[in-house]
């Protein structure tokens, strides 16, 4: 606090002399302007305690707006946080609440609807917010409703009590972000926190609310005040001090006892140059504070202060904040990389199909809309086998040595990317001219790797592309490389397209990752990627390799095997006319066109035999899904005990528990307890509501809502007419 010590003792030597010359000169003149001096002090208490509390009604509304600068913010409202975003989203309204002055319970953000609040140090339901904030339901209920009448009216002052008597002032706002659902925002004060009680100490702050009072603090009480106004009286015999509020629909009354003089004039002079010097001194310290409070206010966002030199903390904090934004840009540009290499990595291996790909690629500006784009792609392999295997780590700082090694030899290219295929392949683009030099550069970059780590490494080059769009090809064309350069054993580190195409000519193309990725697409009902794989093998073997079909056809048998024997289809019960006799009718097939539409027609038969097989199963697991509920649902419940017991991740089952029911879990559960409540309660009319609502697994406000949602009545009223027999026409 040295800056804080060094302006009051310079504002209050100045107070002091001048003070002193005031003082020479109202003995001299016998005239001291009382009560000029007097209002003048009205005035600045009442500014300065209005002030006071105004910023705390202020600070609630720039909470709202704070929250409403965040993404998060929309995201609750439209119901879909998950759980680690929703811990991101409490982490931000506690750091919200740290910026607010002193609070009695701190800040509470819900929407009401969703039974969730989140506080700044917990979250919980409305019936722990409640408790929390000592709010009784009724003027929660009275509160929120009022805010959804009247959108004008977003600030509210409850008047509450804790469980010891203490009077507590929650302040109640609501923030319209342009949904249909609003936020709600609560921050709890006692008396001493909402007003300035030192101020207050010869004087009555009001605080009006649309001509209403809602609160007061100093003399006299909320109470007392409510009784002068019944009485009549008003505020007669006191001295009123209007002040406005930046708030809109509020506005502060300050009360004092009017100034009495009782002393005699030359004691009355001297006394009001002690008072004039006291007088001098507090504004001094008045002034002193007030100027000092953006420097405190700075102190408190940054951070905890005790003492010291503030200028040199707040120099601290403001360097300590611009790393933070650095490290921050950092992590977003990673994160950036890491989104763009995953879905070039789905665009080369045809997750995105290339009539998606502009769609898929629209949030990456920087990526090249035309070519020339060459695709180079570099697979890694031991020279001799490591201990005890292939060791990753090697393979990964060769990769990352060799990727920053061709980064700066093709610097001078417009567009350079490396993206990870798998861990023995890494795929290179560049927008460039392909020359010989740069092959020669390629080749020897290569070599100066290879030794050190005991690596094969190849590099293969396909035709260049056009566009991103035939990328896809490009890579099918690298792979194929491979297997030519494989078949042909040959050792060159750096393949063209041109001295691939010889090898390759007249032998069977059927790559074992095609045939995976057919088997996969066949047993999980993706059409269109097993389709695509049988028209590529087929295409490339008739018009690149020129293979017989018999091979093809061959080749085709052994995948169907293979499916059939490692998928547990083989024990289908499937009849003759759905799979015909499978080696003589690949082999009776004597054109490519009669070979594509056998091998199409087997793998659809089969694919919706497993579609079947996968429906089944899903009618299973919704039954036990619903046995669980109605065999649980009377203690408390979630969708992640279902995910639990299931032992499948929340969002499948909620996706699934939606489809086999047509609503969601927590509406399920309502209306099933709301159902059996209603059963109870016919069977046993003279059951307390309270016990129904425990059997049932909620509490009586819980049931009472459950009744008002489905009937529109509450628990007792139904029982009064299932008493009476009016109930049953409800069924």
């Amino acid at each position: 606090m040295r800056y804080y010590r060094k302006m009051f003792f310079a504002f209050a030597s100045v107070a002091l002399v001048f003070t002193l010359l005031l003082e020479a000169i109202f003995v001299s003149l016998y005239w001291i302007p009382s009560r000029k001096q007097f209002s003048v002090n009205l005035e600045q208490t009442a500014r300065q305690a209005s002030e006071y509390t105004d910023l705390r009604l202020r600070s609630l509304q720039e909470t709202g707006v704070m929250m409403n600068l965040s993404d998060y913010t929309r995201a609750y409202l439209i119901g879909s946080l998950n759980g680690y975003e929703r811990l991101r989203f409490a982490r931000f309204v506690s750091l919200l609440s740290g910026t607010v002055p002193t609070l009695k319970q701190g800040t509470a953000v819900t929407r009401y609807d969703d039974d969730y609040v989140i506080m700044n140090n917990s979250t919980g339901n409305l019936d722990f917010f409640r408790a929390s904030f000592h709010i009784p339901e009724e003027l929660l209920t009275r509160t929120i409703e009022q805010f959804n009448e009247n959108k004008s009216d977003t600030l509210q002052i409850l008047n509450v009590q804790d469980d010891v008597g203490e009077r507590l002032y929650v302040l109640a706002f609501c923030q319209w972000v342009g949904l249909p659902q609003p936020l709600y925002i609560f921050n709890s004060y006692t008396t001493q926190q909402l007003f300035h009680m030192n101020a207050l100490s010869d004087g009555t702050l009001a605080v009006y609310y649309n001509n209403r009072l809602a609160a007061a603090a100093g003399k006299l009480n909320v109470e007392q005040l409510t009784t002068r106004l019944q009485n009549g009286t008003n505020y007669a015999g006191l001295d009123i001090r209007h002040a406005s509020s930046s708030v809109s629909g509020f506005r502060y009354v300050y009360l004092a006892e009017p100034q009495r003089i009782f002393t005699p004039a030359l004691l009355w002079m001297f006394g009001v140059g002690l008072a004039a010097l006291a007088a001098s001194l507090g504004i001094m310290g008045l002034i002193t504070a007030r100027m000092y409070q953006p420097i405190r206010g700075v102190l408190m966002t940054t951070g905890q202060f005790t003492a010291g030199d503030e200028m040199a903390h707040i120099r601290n904090t403001i360097v300590n904040l611009h790393t933070d934004v650095e490290e921050m840009a950092q992590a977003l540009a990673q994160h950036k990389v890491a989104q763009e290499s995953s879905v070039l990595h789905d665009l080369l291996t045809g997750v995105i199909p290339p009539e998606q790909a502009g769609e898929a690629l629209a949030s990456f500006p920087e990526l090249p809309a035309k070519g020339p784009l060459v695709l180079v792609l570099l697979r890694y392999a031991p020279t001799a086998p490591f201990a005890g295997g292939f060791h990753h780590g090697v393979t990964g700082e060769a990769r990352q040595r060799l990727a920053n090694a061709l980064q700066q030899h093709f610097a001078a290219c417009s567009f350079f990317r490396v993206v990870e295929m798998s861990f023995e392949s890494q795929v290179l683009l560049l927008q460039a001219d392909w020359t010989e030099s740069m092959t020669e550069g390629l080749k020897n970059t290569i070599i100066s790797v290879e030794p050190e780590y005991g690596l094969d490494i190849s590099a293969f080059i396909p035709p260049p592309c056009e566009g991103l769009k035939n990328l896809p090809a490009a890579y099918r064309k690298s792979m194929k490389m491979v297997e030519a350069r494989e078949y042909a054993g040959s050792n060159s580190k750096v393949v063209h397209w041109e001295e691939a195409r010889t090898p390759m000519k007249s032998t069977v193309y059927f790559p074992l990752q095609v045939e995976q990725n057919l088997i996969n697409s066949v047993i999980h009902g993706k059409t269109g990627a097993w389709q695509s794989a049988v028209n590529e093998i087929i295409e490339t073997n008739r018009v690149e390799r020129n293979a017989a079909v018999s091979s093809v056809a061959l080749m085709f048998e052994g995948t169907l095997n293979r499916l059939l024997d490692g998928s547990g289809a083989a024990g289908l019960e499937l009849t003759h006319e759905q799979l015909p006799a499978v080696e003589l009718s690949f082999r009776s097939c004597r054109t490519y066109e009669e070979l594509k539409q056998q091998a199409q027609h087997l793998f659809d038969v089969l694919a919706s035999r497993f579609a079947s097989e996968q429906e089944k199963s899903n009618s299973s697991l919704a039954d036990k899904m619903l046995a669980y509920v109605h065999e649980h649902y009377m203690r408390e419940i979630t969708l992640f005990d279902l995910a639990d017991y299931l032992n499948l991740s929340r969002n499948y089952v909620s996706t699934l528990f939606k489809s086999a029911t047509g609503c969601n879990f927590k509406d399920y559960i309502s209306e099933y307890r709301y159902g059996k409540a209603r059963q109870m309660i016919r069977e046993n009319p003279d059951m307390r509501i309270k016990e129904v609502a425990e059997l049932v697994g909620c509490n009586t406000d819980a049931l009472s809502r459950l009744f008002m949602r489905y009937s529109g009545i509450l628990p007792k009223e139904y029982r009064e007419q299932a008493s009476q027999g009016f109930a049953g026409s409800e069924e």
